[in-house]
């Protein structure tokens, strides 16, 4: 991977706020009845998003506070409605899974891309980084039997999705662009990889992202539940054990004048909210299982060295590649 230019803790913690909260832009079914989700957010720094941005549910109660996270041990097995996921008993999922693995298809989703670079700090860019996190996970999933799909292939952001023009609509579209390929592609797993940033320097670990709100909530939970365990047993592997940050539900990711805010690529299907409150564009939602793996914190120098060596990438991605493999049904 490239080396990235160091950034000033004042001019990195404004590059993170910004780009991840534009990347990260969430929406949820306009008028769809809200989950009574706890709020929960990303201990990345984040800055408000402008007027007109929020789209979705009315946030719950719950939703007004942001407390910060300890971090905390990984969640045992998820039942159908349990009260630690806050959701109703839902439907099977549409997507069972095979036993023959040739013909799972596996979406990996190398987030940011373009001139979204995402976090960057201690010669680490996410945009970057994260490309080829995906690509050595793919090798493993291929060398398992297992079809793979990348949402890009490139620096830049999805195939067709560039030039300029607003930035929040270029990004929406960018977003869309992926779960779009995703769903044509028939992957029966959508896994977005990300590495964190924070103004605060001493953070660390991995953290994973599901959605409650989905008709299949529980496989959600199970494909995040595999994957920080598989990410952070990589690390382990590596001899650099990590810090357990937890599964958060990301129904509720941001709570904007009253409204929740998931994350785009993991949220349900709706319309979006454009400026001065009109309708926006159409969100079509992944038909397939999806999370959001944040690994480690580019902005802490300890785990940028860590996204920086070779052997600790690999054993990371094998990791993960066996975490989703699990989920799958092709690993014990």
């Amino acid at each position: 991977m490239s080396r990235a230019r160091t950034l000033p803790l004042a001019a990195r913690s404004l590059a993170v706020s910004a780009l991840t909260a534009a990347l990260l832009l969430g929406c949820s079914a306009r008028g769809a009845a809200p989950a009574a989700a706890p709020h929960v957010s990303s201990t990345a720094a984040m800055t408000p998003l402008p007027a007109g941005e929020a789209s979705g549910t009315p946030a719950p109660p719950a939703a007004q506070a942001s407390p910060t996270r300890s971090p905390q041990p990984s969640p045992g097995p998820l039942a159908t409605g349990s009260p630690r996921a806050a959701i109703a008993p839902q439907p099977p999922s549409p997507l069972p899974p095979r036993t023959d693995r040739s013909g799972f298809v596996v979406a990996l989703d190398p987030g940011h891309g373009g001139d979204e670079s995402g976090a960057a700090a201690n010669g680490v860019v996410e945009r970057d980084s994260n490309l080829d996190l995906a690509m050595r996970v793919g090798e493993f999933l291929k060398t398992a039997g297992v079809q793979v799909y990348y949402t890009r292939t490139d620096g830049g952001r999805a195939p067709g999705i560039g030039g300029n023009g607003d930035t929040r609509s270029l990004t929406r579209n960018d977003l869309q662009a992926r779960v779009t390929a995703a769903n044509r592609a028939g992957a029966d797993v959508f896994v977005s990889l990300h590495s964190n940033g924070a103004a605060d320097t001493s953070l660390r670990g991995v953290e994973v992202y599901y959605e409650s709100r989905r008709p299949f909530a529980d496989q959600n939970y199970r494909l995040a539940q595999n994957l920080i365990d598989g990410a952070l047993r990589g690390l382990a592997n590596s001899g650099n054990p990590s810090v357990n940050r937890g599964i958060i539900d990301a129904a509720c990711w941001r709570n904007f004048q009253g409204r929740c805010v998931g994350l785009f690529v993991l949220s349900p299907g709706g319309t979006t909210t454009g400026s001065g409150g009109s309708t926006g564009q159409v969100k079509e939602a992944t038909n397939m299982p999806a999370a959001l793996l944040e690994t480690l914190f580019v902005s802490s120098p300890e785990d940028a060295a860590l996204l920086r060596d070779d052997a600790v990438r690999t054993a990371v991605a094998r990791g993960i590649a066996e975490g989703i493999l699990r989920f799958l049904g092709v690993l014990a």
